[in-house]
């Protein structure tokens, strides 16, 4: 029992402080100003603006039943920050290097 009061604020300390990739991403977005928001803000601009990206590709891409013809799925139950990350920046990754600029300073 004399553990408890030790134990409990380390856990709490632990819990805030995580990794935000490991951060659940909910389908409805009006619950993400208590998970999503402060997670977000411990990531890098550049992570930041990949995730900004797969949210409006999920989101208003979804709504708007692929307006270029794309379909756009909600987003998936089980999504983490991290896992929308890396999607995004595996969609990406053809679009940048199709870029004559970006294959120079690649090479270099």
């Amino acid at each position: 029992m004399r553990i408890f009061p030790i134990l409990c604020p380390a856990l709490l300390l632990a819990a805030c402080s995580g990794d935000p990739h490991d951060t659940g991403v909910p389908a409805d977005i009006s619950k993400w100003s208590t998970s999503v928001k402060p997670a977000l803000q411990k990531l890098t601009p550049d992570e930041q603006a990949l995730f900004t990206q797969y949210v409006r590709r999920h989101t208003i891409g979804a709504a708007e039943g692929g307006a270029n013809g794309d379909k756009a799925d909600a987003i998936p139950e089980g999504m983490t920050i991290g896992k929308a990350i890396a999607e995004q920046r595996n969609l990406m990754a053809p679009e940048q290097a199709k870029q004559p600029g970006q294959a120079q300073g690649a090479a270099h």
